[in-house]
Order: structure tokens, then C-alpha cells, then sequence
């Protein structure tokens, strides 16, 4: 297990870092992470460089027994590169050109930036690769973040119709699956495809739009995958890894197919962040940490853990005693095996200088040092068993970055459009969070993964699977078989209506999930975030964004829509059919997170799934380690709580061993 810190020693004046470095190891800090915005520092003029500060940091990292990860420093360039080659960076969807001054700018679409890129990454694996204190490197950093991962410059719009080539190999086949015949949108040449930008009223195509982000995603593969080969050239051995970020499904890019070539997956992990005046439910954060644990099903990084108050431009929430060191917890208890606080002292000058460390401004040990120190005290034992052991699950929830890319452009409903920020619409990842939240509170390990991986689902009790409205008819098949053979599957609204050219089938709700949900749908409406009401037997439950009026054919119902409001109440909204061997809920609205609990308790029970509720602030799991194993209760509240037969602190947590 290692535990580390973001370092940014070009910050400091040099007579600081050993001292810098002595506090650390003396918190219980083994390793830095350097570099990733420091292409100015290394290469000053095009093809001149200089590697001395950070030879100089190495040479102290080394000496004090620790170790480094390096990031290749391409999510911002020098101005110097940007005043020769303008044409690489980006343009925002508005027309804004991301020109030099902040970061994310680049056009991944840019031979020149790719060149560029080429001589710093070759330059740096030439130079640092072998040395012995690197222990990794981290490619660019966060990827993809404040939609950076979309570009509407002209070079974009190149590669976009050469792309299209490639796929379509004639306009006639373009038009025809993109159903251009509608409105009249026929292409007769290449160079007439237009990027899907800024409109005035209605929309672009749907397919267009799709295939936009799915190049957009395949451009950014390409690039991240480009600077590993050229990492694994010229420093053999040492493993590779990118940062992801809150929310899972912002981004467009396929985050596995990213991770294919590199060896772990690193997020960086803020339970709250910038004028939020709360923290992310627990349920949530659990969600996107299993999100990045399940990406390649293996123990996973925080490449930068919250220490500290955070924020570019204004603030918010302040954990109280014992909750940044809860979160340390959870993370590692989610499978992380090594941890990166952020950041190790909070900067005096630039952009981020409110995003706060470990220790403040000065150099002052804080209250948050102490908290931290002790938690990797309290928790070392536990966390050095468990790193690297499989985290075990009977309950897994499936993401689909098709659909996620899909709901961006076509939310459907009010309720499923959100957009904290203007890059960010992440209404499906608020939706698989309230899915999954239903197992979490019920204290049931789950885990997250993405649909098109080449995973075995035959050891999960339960699969659940929201929002597939664009179907794979590979994954059709894969679902048919597991559940024939005795799986059970809980399938949302709007499923398996929807193939992958954006085309509607014939059949009605849930389309190719018809026979195996033993439902049919014609009617249906999207209340936004007002509540239905709901009844299942005795439990009253509320749904919103979106509700189903279901037919039943083979399946029995489980619960019906009861609210005076609507004059469908009294029809079903909830079913179970069986299939083979085993079973297919169809959930026809989008229930709170309370009521899925209800729900979930159900469907566990019926499956064989052991679950356990101990309030909606608790959180439980079990973990297999190389000595032992174990169950971990964490109280998420700033309330003392009753957790079976132990007491929790607020922001407290307890770890029992279990003889194997």
C-alpha cells in the first residue's frame, strides 16, 4: 500500500524540499507525483531542454527513501508552442477559441501538436525513464476534463469526415443509416459534413451527433495511447496509468478502451469540491470509485485523494473533524492500493491558490495533517492485507458509454438533463448513482462495469442495467444466456429501443428486451423531478423523470402507479418475468434512491443475496485479504450511530478482522 502526494517543487524555492520531503515521510508519505504541468520548465525553447530542477528533485526523492510517478506534461503547453503552431488548440463548441493562459487546450486532431508532444514525451522516457527512484508515470492529466474531449476547429472537422470515410466508405451509406432523407440533409460530398456546433434551435441528427463523440473519443484514445507506446519504448517496466475525474460519464471518451493499453486506473477522488455547501452522498462517491476500480475489475489508484479545501474560484463546505480521513478510508476500502493526497502544500500564486493541502500557504502543520497521519496509522495493517486483493461482489451494475454519449444529446427528460457547469451534462451518471445507491444502503458489495467489456457475468446474483436504450445486440445475446441460465437482471425504462445507427425499432418499449421482460409499453411521460406515487404491496414509493405505462404479457406485477394526479394511476410501473431459469425486473420509472432501496430488498432476497440496513448514513463492506478478512462499517453522519452492535463516532469508522 503506498501512500503519497502531489508535489510541485518548481513552486518552492530549492532550500525547501528537503524539508518538504522530511514532512512527509514523518506523516507516513512514501512516494510523490511531479511534472505534469512542468513542458515550459523542460523544454523552454522548441527543442532545448532542461530536465536539471526536476534531476535535482529526483536526486532528494531518492535520498530520502521515497519514490516518484511522472506525468508527461501535455494537458497544457508552453506559449512559445501555441505563438508558432495557433492551429493547436481548440475550439469550443460556442466558437471560443482555448487559447494560451489556462489548460486543456489542446487539439488532439493537430499534427503539429502531436509532433510537439513526440519530442517532450520521447525527451523525458529518454531521460528519467530508467532512473530508480520513477516508480510510473502518469500520461497527461485528467484527460478529457472540462470538455475538453469535444473540439470544433477546423482540424477537427478534417479528421471528422476522414473518420466518417473510413467508416461509411460512401456518402450513400452515410446518408442512409444517418437518415438523412429527413429534413431533406442529403450529402453529395465529404467536405459538405459540417461539426455538429452551436445551433440557433433544433438540433443536429442524432446519428451525426453520436458519431461526432465516438470520433471525439477515438481521438483522444489514439493520443493517450501514442505517448504509451512511446513510454513503453524508452522506459521498459515501469507501468503507465492516466487520471480520471468527478463525474464517471462527463466525459464522451471510452474510458476502457483508454485503459486497454496502460496498466491501472487512476481518479482523483473529491467528495466535495469548489461552492458546494455538502459533500456527495456517500452512495455516490462508492459509485464512482467502483466505477474506476471496475474498469479493468483491479485494485485502482487515487491520484489525488482530498486533503483540503477546494476550489479555483470560490469555496464552500468545510469536513468537520474525522471526515477527510473517512474518505482516505472508503477509497481503500473500494480497492484502492495507492493514494496520492492533493496536494502536498497549498500554492501561493496562480490559478489555484484556493485549492488547499495537506498544509496551507505556510508551512504550519495543520489539524488535517494530524487527522491524515493518524488515519494511515489506524488503518496501515488493514490496507497493506487488502492492496491488490480482489474486492468480491454478487451484485454488479453495467454502464454503457454509448448510452451515456446518447442521453447527452437527447436527455428525454427535464429530469435527466443537468449541467452543474456548462462541459458537464451528467444527468446518466445522477441516474446510475441512484441505481446503484439502492445495493449500497443495503450494504451490499457491488461492483460497476462497463457493458462491452469482455468480463464473465455467471458470478453475479444480480445484474442491473439503467437507461440501455441503445442496444448492443452482442450484449442482447450475453443477457439472454445469463439470465436463461439462472441470473437476475433488473432492467430500466426505455430499454432496447434503439440501435446503434440512432435508428428506433418497430417493436414497442422495451424492444429487444420484449420476450425477456415479458412487457409492453405504448404510453409513457416524463414528469421531470416532480414525484409519482407509487405502491408495492404495502411500501409506498415515488418515481420521477420518466414513467412507463406497462402491459403485461408473461411478466406479474409488482408494483402500480397510485397518485390521484395522474390518470394512470392504478397501472403497473414495476414487473418480474420469468426467463429461463432465472429472472428479468422491468422498473418502468426512474424510483428515489429510498425507493430502491424497497425495492432492491426485494429483488436481493429473492436471489439469495445477503443485505443488511443500517440507516441511510451507514455504509458496509466485506473485504478478502492475504491474512485475514474483514467487514468495514463507516458512519457517514456527524451524529453518533448504532451500527449493529457497535457505536460509531460521527465521521468514525470500524474495521473487524475475521479469521479466514
Amino acid at each position: 500500500m503506498i501512500f503519497g502526494a502531489c508535489y510541485y517543487p518548481e513552486q518552492w524555492n530549492p532550500k525547501d524540499w528537503d524539508e518538504d520531503l522530511k514532512i512527509m515521510k514523518e506523516m507516513g508519505l512514501s512516494s510523490v507525483r511531479l511534472a505534469e504541468f512542468a513542458w515550459g520548465i523542460m523544454e523552454p525553447k522548441e527543442g532545448k531542454f532542461d530536465f536539471s530542477l526536476f534531476d535535482a528533485v529526483l536526486e532528494r526523492v531518492q535520498s530520502h527513501g521515497m519514490t516518484a510517478i511522472l506525468g508527461t506534461p501535455t494537458a497544457t503547453f508552453p506559449p512559445w508552442l501555441y505563438q508558432k503552431f495557433p492551429e493547436i488548440a481548440q475550439v469550443s463548441k460556442d466558437g471560443i477559441i482555448r487559447g494560451i493562459g489556462t489548460r486543456r487546450q489542446a487539439c488532439f486532431s493537430s499534427p503539429a501538436y502531436k509532433k510537439a508532444t513526440e519530442r517532450i514525451v520521447t525527451a523525458m522516457a529518454k531521460h528519467f525513464g530508467n532512473h530508480p527512484a520513477v516508480v510510473g508515470w502518469q500520461i497527461d492529466n485528467e484527460p478529457g476534463h472540462e470538455g475538453s474531449d469535444v473540439d470544433y476547429s477546423k482540424l477537427a472537422e478534417k479528421n471528422f469526415r476522414i473518420w466518417l470515410k473510413q467508416k461509411y466508405k460512401t456518402l450513400d451509406s452515410l446518408n442512409k443509416r444517418w437518415g438523412n432523407i429527413f429534413w431533406g440533409v442529403i450529402y453529395s460530398e465529404w467536405n459538405q459534413i459540417p461539426l455538429p456546433g452551436a445551433h440557433v434551435a433544433s438540433n443536429f441528427n442524432p446519428a451525426m451527433i453520436q458519431d461526432y463523440y465516438r470520433f471525439q473519443s477515438d481521438e483522444l484514445v489514439s493520443y493517450i495511447h501514442f505517448q504509451a507506446e512511446i513510454l513503453k519504448k524508452y522506459s521498459k517496466g515501469k507501468p503507465l496509468t492516466t487520471n480520471l475525474y468527478p463525474s464517471p460519464f462527463l466525459p464522451v471518451t471510452d474510458m476502457y478502451e483508454m485503459f486497454k493499453k496502460l496498466d491501472y486506473v487512476s481518479w482523483d477522488n473529491y467528495p466535495v469540491w469548489g461552492n458546494q455547501q455538502e459533500p456527495y452522498p456517500h452512495p455516490l462517491v462508492t459509485a464512482t470509485q467502483q466505477y474506476s476500480r471496475g474498469l479493468k475489475n483491479k485494485a485502482y489508484t487515487v491520484m489525488e485523494q482530498f486533503s483540503g479545501v477546494q476550489g479555483h474560484d470560490t469555496l464552500g463546505y468545510l469536513p468537520p473533524p474525522g471526515q477527510i480521513g473517512l474518505w482516505l478510508t472508503q477509497a481503500i476500502v473500494n480497492g484502492a492500493n495507492q493514494i496520492y493526497f492533493f496536494r502536498y502544500r497549498t500554492a501561493r500564486f496562480g490559478q489555484e491558490q484556493l485549492c488547499y493541502g495537506i498544509l496551507d500557504h505556510g508551512k504550519r502543520i495543520t489539524s488535517k495533517y494530524y487527522e491524515l497521519k493518524q488515519t494511515i496509522e489506524d488503518i496501515k495493517e488493514f490496507a497493506e492485507d487488502v492492496a491488490d486483493s480482489p474486492y468480491p461482489a454478487t451484485v454488479a451494475i453495467l454502464h454503457d458509454i454509448e448510452n451515456s454519449r446518447n442521453y447527452k444529446h437527447q436527455p428525454l427528460s427535464d429530469g435527466l438533463r443537468f449541467a452543474p457547469v456548462p462541459f458537464a451534462q451528467v444527468g446518466y451518471d445522477i441516474e446510475l448513482a441512484t441505481w446503484f445507491a439502492g445495493t449500497n444502503v443495503l450494504n451490499v458489495n457491488a461492483h460497476s462495469l462497463p457493458i462491452h467489456a469482455d468480463m464473465d457475468w455467471s458470478n453475479y446474483k444480480v445484474l442491473t442495467l439503467p437507461l440501455y436504450t441503445m442496444f448492443d445486440p452482442k450484449i442482447v445475446e450475453k443477457l439472454k444466456s445469463y439470465v436463461n441460465q439462472g441470473g437476475t437482471l433488473v432492467l430500466g425504462y426505455r430499454s432496447g429501443i434503439k440501435d446503434k445507427d440512432h435508428w428506433m425499432v418497430e417493436e414497442p418499449v422495451p424492444g429487444v428486451f420484449g420476450e425477456m421482460a415479458g412487457v409492453e409499453v405504448f404510453q409513457f411521460e416524463a414528469p421531470a423531478t416532480a414525484k409519482v406515487g407509487i405502491r408495492m404491496g404495502f411500501w409506498p414509493l415515488k418515481g420521477n423523470k420518466f414513467c412507463e405505462i406497462l402491459e403485461p404479457k408473461t411478466a406479474k406485477v409488482l408494483a402500480r402507479y397510485r397518485d390521484k394526479k395522474k390518470f394512470y394511476s392504478g397501472k403497473p410501473a414495476i414487473t418480474v418475468n420469468q426467463y429461463g431459469k432465472g429472472k428479468v425486473y422491468y422498473v418502468g420509472t426512474s424510483l428515489t434512491p429510498e425507493s430502491f432501496v424497497l425495492l432492491y430488498r426485494r429483488i436481493l432476497k429473492e436471489a439469495g443475496v445477503r443485505f443488511s440496513l443500517l440507516g441511510s448514513t451507514i455504509e458496509r463492506h466485506t473485504r478478502e485479504g492475504k491474512r485475514f478478512n474483514y467487514e468495514i462499517t463507516m458512519n457517514h453522519s456527524n451524529q453518533y450511530k448504532l451500527a449493529g452492535l457497535s457505536i460509531l463516532k460521527p465521521f468514525g469508522y470500524k474495521i473487524k478482522k475475521i479469521e479466514k
